[in-house]
């Protein structure tokens, strides 16, 4: 076995050979597994920020370098990351079917689904019973002919149903329709005009929106919101999901926009701990 190295910041996580321990060698340049839908991923924000970075192209000592974590929380995202295979290493093969664990996660539209059946009332063949309902009448015309009030009925809950309603994407929501020079548009030639037209638009005024108006939620939204308003952004802004095409500039301001949808979920949730 090669000895261990014990250098500023690798704490034993490098083998002489240069090799990273549960990665491989640190100028391996990892690639994302395009047979996983990373919109069904429940990723943490810096989980997500690190696989931003990962193009095929930058290894994993670049990736160390370039993030804004630091070399060992970065290396420890990235062995998240490839436990479950969300990144491959250069001879890996990609896999179709996600592995089941912490990052895995239903589609939205189950869990709503989910939802409202948790939330609907349960029906049985006792009160379904015609013989049931005429036999409830009485008992309520008996208290009403005794002087007594009535029993009201108890208001069904609320739908859980209703807390996951559809949330639009920040490009359709924040879109101002604002003047876009033709040659902001011209690159990206996979893309349509009005999708080009409205993530220029989005990201001149990015540092404009509050954390709130970004991710479409408001003040007092709870954690679950937050995350799927992140996750129905991530959806149409990750600049993975346009994996393989020639993004040209849209390049940088894709990953820009994620990267402040990023900051956006720690703001809401590090406001929410301060009790703002």
């Amino acid at each position: 076995m090669a000895a261990q190295l014990a250098g500023p910041g690798d704490k034993g996580h490098v083998t002489s050979k240069g090799e990273i321990v549960g990665l491989g060698p640190g100028t391996d340049r990892p690639r994302l597994n395009t047979g996983i839908d990373l919109a069904h991923q429940r990723l943490s924000p810096t989980e997500g920020f690190v696989l931003s970075r990962v193009d095929g192209r930058t290894s994993y000592d670049e990736l160390c370098m370039v993030s804004t974590l630091g070399r060992d929380e970065t290396l420890r995202i990235l062995r998240d990351l490839k436990k479950a295979r969300l990144i491959l290493g250069p001879v890996e093969a990609e896999v179709g079917v996600p592995r089941k664990g912490p990052h895995t996660r239903p589609p939205l539209a189950v869990e709503a689904a989910a939802g409202a059946r948790e939330s609907a009332p349960v029906r049985t063949a006792r009160n379904e019973s015609p013989h049931s309902q005429v036999a409830e009448k009485p008992a309520v015309a008996s208290a009403v002919s005794a002087g007594e009030p009535p029993v009201k009925a108890a208001e069904p809950a609320p739908s859980r149903a209703a807390d996951r309603r559809p949330l639009t994407g920040p490009l359709e929501r924040l879109d101002d329709g604002s003047p876009v020079a033709p040659g902001d548009v011209v690159e990206w030639p996979d893309a349509s005009l009005q999708l080009k037209s409205r993530i220029v638009r989005l990201h001149r005024r990015l540092r404009l929106l509050s954390a709130w108006d970004l991710l479409g939620v408001v003040k007092n939204a709870d954690s679950a919101t937050v995350r799927r308003a992140f996750s129905t952004a991530s959806k149409e802004l990750h600049p993975d999901r346009y994996f393989g095409q020639n993004l040209g500039s849209f390049k940088a301001r894709l990953a820009a926009i994620f990267a402040r949808l990023t900051e956006a979920v720690q703001e809401i949730e590090q406001s929410r701990k301060g009790g703002k």
